[in-house]
């Protein structure tokens, strides 16, 4: 998927000012602060928008957040794999487009390009891969396969969940006990009172 063009950033080392500071974030799994490498390389996974309507001033508080990281890993040195994804398929698109008898995927790369000029806009740096969750759909189907084969999934009508059971570090990043992940898996978007599931916390991994 095409990104949006980044604004020209000078480098510190460039212009004469050397590096930026190490970065500290809080590590949730171990509860303190951790610093970033102080050289190498540095790697950032960004959750991108459902492009069913227009991006809000929340949307670009948490792009402005990621934009400062990059931006600071790169003024320290680090050679930065910044990736971020686009939800262009999902049940709220769709629901927006038979709501507004529009094509979704013509409301989906419309919202899309609206995003890329609001992040132009607010000077925030482009990913370094912008990738669509429609062009991920082969490999997804392929690592789905080879999760069920292993045991790690199942099918529970013609969707397919995770077992959580199959990763002995699930939840050790969040800190969080199995209640508080279920009550948060029901606020957004999750479903764990579905029947039949293995474990309230299962993941949907495929919807039919």
């Amino acid at each position: 998927m095409r990104s949006w063009t980044s604004p020209a950033v000078p480098s510190l080392a460039e212009a004469g000012f050397g590096s930026g500071p190490v970065l500290r974030l809080h590590d949730t799994a171990s509860g303190a602060f951790a610093e970033s490498p102080a050289a190498g390389s540095a790697r950032l996974y960004v959750c991108g928008i459902t492009p069913y309507d227009a991006t809000h001033l929340g949307h670009a508080a948490t792009f402005i957040a990621f934009d400062g990281i990059v931006r600071m890993w790169r003024d320290a040195g680090l050679d930065v794999t910044y990736v971020q994804n686009v939800t262009d398929v999902d049940e709220p698109l769709l629901e927006r487009a038979a709501a507004t008898s529009d094509d979704w995927q013509a409301l989906a790369e419309r919202e899309t390009q609206l995003f890329r000029a609001d992040m132009e806009s607010l000077r925030v740096l482009a990913p370094d891969h912008y990738v669509g969750a429609v062009e991920s759909i082969p490999p997804i189907i392929v690592m789905v396969a080879a999760l069920l084969d292993s045991g790690a999934a199942y099918r529970l009508g013609a969707d397919v969940y995770f077992d959580v059971s199959a990763d002995d570090t699930f939840g050790s990043v969040s800190g969080y006990d199995a209640a508080r992940m279920r009550a948060l898996a029901a606020e957004r978007g999750g479903d764990p009172d579905r029947p039949g599931k293995r474990s309230p916390l299962d993941c949907l991994l495929w919807s039919a």
